[in-house]
């Protein structure tokens, strides 16, 4: 099997892109999927993450205190078979400055929404299934206001129940992901 490369961006790349990194490559290699994940933001770079997301992947053993944002850029856009944001706007960012990256690159909840609808990828070439998961995807500026495009919420200076609600919906949603890209 291929090894999938995945991109995760956020803001800073140093709370919710640092998450997805870490749990949804754990449940790719919990359901035997080969994949080599980087992640990177849209503003900061050379910070580490934030203290929070330190601490409680630590608790779940997942150790991310070497972590240093880095700046998005051609090179790791270009590389990624799949790129997972937390917000439209990060996608919109990414597909306004790389040709021919829009249809790799989705919020990580959107693509669990549009993916649940294709169903699995059963071995087919990644390229392939993401055209099916991009068939009748709003683009331009229906991309902008469309509802069914959900995000994930920053919940650096949130709640204690907020960045638990955070690591576990993401979690989720990567355990779903994983079991459709398996």
């Amino acid at each position: 099997m291929t090894v999938l490369k995945i991109l995760t961006v956020c803001t800073h790349n140093r709370t919710r892109s640092v998450l997805m990194l870490a749990l949804f490559g754990e449940q790719l290699s919990r359901h035997g999927v080969p994949a080599r994940l980087a992640s990177v933001g849209t503003f900061d770079q050379n910070q580490p993450a934030t203290e929070p997301t330190v601490r409680l992947l630590a608790k779940r053993g997942l150790d991310v205190s070497a972590h240093l944002s880095s700046f998005v850029n051609a090179e790791a856009v270009g590389d990624a078979d799949l790129i997972v944001t937390a917000e439209r706007d990060h996608v919109v960012f990414i597909a306004g400055r790389w040709e021919g990256s829009f249809e790799r690159t989705f919020t990580l909840p959107e693509l669990l929404v549009r993916a649940d609808a294709v169903g699995p990828r059963n071995g087919m070439p990644m390229a392939e299934w993401l055209a099916l998961v991009n068939e009748g995807r709003p683009r331009g500026i229906e991309y902008l206001s469309d509802p069914t495009v959900l995000e994930i919420e920053d919940p650096t200076g949130q709640a204690p129940v907020v960045w638990r609600g955070t690591i576990e919906r993401i979690d989720l949603v990567s355990l779903r992901l994983a079991q459709l890209l398996a």
